[in-house]
């Protein structure tokens, strides 16, 4: 729900976000955005010239928020893969947008491909330095790698089910570091 208070474009875009999220480009509705946002239609469409425009803003947004919420340090790839699970928990609404983008789209998301292939960018060069310290082993192409650990972080966000309690997130946070931790074990040297 938008914020009382905030200007009329912020209340666009976060009750766009949550439109988006639930219901894609094609079912989402301009109307309940606007309603939502307390805001005309016509005070949207001075902001974004149409549905798909406002989509992907607010795909662009989300994608900023997630690179600059879970990213790389210390050359610790299952802290990384532990602040991946944790954005996707709290934000499960990025991972369904780019979900949707993917669907619904054409692929040509500029800028917030931009974005998203920047982030994956500098979290590859990371893997190599961690590669480079001994911290991952070598055997790994550093693209390959980020694949499989966004995934491994994510798998349980797309799971069917639902919420979990804090036990079972806990839980599921732990075998996720746990796992990317024996995913990138360097090999024992004979």
């Amino acid at each position: 729900m938008a914020r009382n208070g905030a200007d009329p474009q912020t209340r666009i875009l976060e009750a766009a976000r949550t439109e988006f999220a639930a219901y894609g480009l094609a079912g989402a509705r301009i109307d309940r955005i606007a309603k939502t946002a307390s805001a005309s239609k016509e005070r949207l469409y001075a902001y974004y010239p149409d549905k798909q425009h406002l989509f992907l803003e607010v795909l662009e947004l989300n994608l900023r928020e997630f690179s600059s919420d879970a990213v790389l340090t210390d050359n610790d790839v299952p802290a990384f893969a532990g602040a991946l699970f944790d954005h996707a928990v709290r934000h499960g609404d990025h991972l369904r947008m780019i979900d949707w983008a993917r669907l619904e789209t054409d692929g040509t998301w500029l800028p917030a491909l931009e974005v998203m292939l920047g982030y994956r960018d500098e979290q590859v060069r990371r893997i190599r330095l961690a590669q480079t310290a001994g911290r991952v082993d070598v055997c790994w192409e550093p693209e390959q790698l980020m694949t499989l650990v966004f995934g491994i972080a994510t798998a349980w966000v797309h799971e069917p089910g639902g919420t979990f309690d804090s036990a079972a997130i806990a839980t599921r946070r732990a075998n996720v570091i746990r796992a990317v931790e024996r995913l990138i074990a360097p090999a024992a040297i004979n």
